[in-house]
């Protein structure tokens, strides 16, 4: 039985010679009516209950598509999969969840979108969908052991889809379904516009919160031009073919309010705003995922915070795994069309200048200084503002704990206010007085020297010489 050839690739057809005369044969219909034959001798007891429905439904043997994402991720695109597919024309016929071979109620959920009342969702079930056309189709939501969100697309075989071949290129259908409801969700889901961290868990975007940070006017100038009006440029920046990506550290001693500056930004812009941490970058690939969908997301800002600690450590000094990742996603061959990265550090010098000195990665280094007087001086009373206090608490008071708390950041000046509650407190008086705000400065100023100190501490054996008591113990 020779097999025939046709432009050179290999055929299933064969020529059989029989008593008859030759004739050909297909193979592969011969394997798909073995499978055929195979599902018809079947049991309906020997599938199970979820398969039956399925089949019954559809009108024939299903093929289908599996998506899943991390549960933040995975509940959203849950809640926004009901409404895409409402829009695309899709009615639900039937919902339940199977239990004991039984059918009953889905198990929702709801999820909390800032603004937003809270949304109810199917977290676990199926549902048995039609379309304007009379076309069917089963989606069904599910958690995997790993706590995974899944979303699943059932179909019955078109036409032409041989069983075989379809165990190998998977569900077209069910392929397309899925990246089409991918796609819509980046472009108008629960996340566009939004600020969220690493690990999709939503931020409130603060609109006061520019009124807390006492304001360099140089800082809050070069963040305008190279931010917010950066950001209003991008539409024009991307028509003429110019970069529309742009990187900025905020550089400064810690408590200096950059993560405050991060949060002003992420409200004042309007940018889908994506907070990432060093206790958030677990593995490789995470900041790789994070420019995918700020990418996809865009216009967005990327807030970076301790960069020195995520990955932009100094080569010079030791290797870092994720700089590598940094600087490709930075600037690869990816584009971050659209998209602004602002990192802080309290260590600029620990920056690697292949991260820092070059432009398309980081364009601008500004450095956010300690408070001058005038601006302790409003932190001050800014902070002690709606809080019951004394009279001796005057202007002049404040004048001279701003005076005295020179080299102060704006962290220290708060706790300032902050421990002076607790002491008036503890006297089971709710009047600040100055005295209270001057105890309390002493305190901070104290508690902020050791911090200091603590580096400089002597290492060597303070009982060196007691070589039989405590000596014998040190180290």
């Amino acid at each position: 039985m020779p097999i025939q050839e046709r432009q050179g690739n290999l055929q299933t057809t064969v020529v059989v010679n029989s008593d008859f005369g030759p004739f050909t044969l297909d193979l592969q219909h011969v394997e798909d009516v073995k499978e055929l034959i195979a599902l018809g001798k079947k049991k309906p007891d020997e599938r199970d209950p979820f398969s039956v429905i399925v089949e019954e439904y559809l009108g024939g043997h299903y093929l289908h598509y599996t998506k899943y994402w991390n549960p933040n991720l995975g509940r959203l695109m849950k809640l926004f999969s009901q409404e895409y597919f409402v829009e695309k024309d899709w009615d639900v016929m039937e919902e339940f969840k199977l239990q004991k071979n039984r059918k009953v109620n889905p198990t929702f959920k709801v999820v909390k979108i800032p603004g937003e009342e809270g949304q109810q969702f199917l977290h676990t079930g199926v549902r048995l969908l039609q379309n304007g056309e009379g076309q069917r189709m089963v989606i069904r939501y599910s958690t995997d052991d790993d706590g995974d969100e899944r979303i699943s697309v059932y179909h019955v075989r078109q036409h032409g889809e041989r069983p075989s071949l379809a165990s190998l290129a998977g569900s077209m259908f069910g392929y397309r379904i899925m990246e089409d409801l991918v796609e819509a969700f980046f472009h108008r889901g629960p996340l566009k516009g939004r600020f969220f961290d690493l690990d999709y868990n939503f931020i409130e975007k603060d609109e006061n919160v520019g009124n807390l940070i006492a304001w360099d006017g140089d800082v809050k100038a070069e963040l305008k031009r190279n931010v917010i009006d950066f950001y209003k440029a991008m539409p024009k920046l991307q028509a003429l073919g110019m970069n529309s990506s742009r990187g900025i550290i905020l550089a400064g001693p810690p408590g200096t309010g950059k993560t405050m500056i991060g949060k002003w930004l992420a409200a004042s812009t309007g940018m889908t705003s994506i907070l990432v941490s060093a206790e958030m970058i677990r593995n490789r690939g995470s900041i790789k995922s994070v420019y995918e969908r700020a990418r996809k997301l865009s216009p967005s800002l990327i807030i970076v915070e301790d960069i020195d600690t995520t990955g932009g450590m100094d080569r010079r000094v030791a290797d870092h795994p994720l700089l590598g990742e940094f600087l490709q996603c930075m600037d690869g061959m990816v584009k971050n069309s659209g998209v602004i990265t602002l990192a802080t550090t309290n260590h600029s010098q620990s920056i690697d200048p292949a991260i820092a000195d070059r432009p398309g990665r980081f364009d601008r280094v500004i450095e956010v200084a300690l408070p001058g007087l005038e601006q302790r001086q409003r932190i001050l009373e800014r902070k002690i503002e709606g809080i019951e206090k004394h009279k001796s608490i005057t202007k002049k008071v404040l004048k001279s704990i701003a005076n005295r708390s020179k080299g102060l950041s704006g962290a220290w000046v708060i706790e300032v206010v902050q421990f002076a509650q607790v002491l008036a407190l503890s006297r089971d008086d709710e009047l600040m007085t100055a005295d209270d705000l001057e105890t309390s400065l002493d305190d901070v100023l104290a508690r902020r020297g050791l911090a200091y100190r603590i580096d400089s501490m002597p290492t060597e054996n303070p009982w060196k010489d007691d070589e039989d008591g405590l000596g014998a113990l040190w180290g």
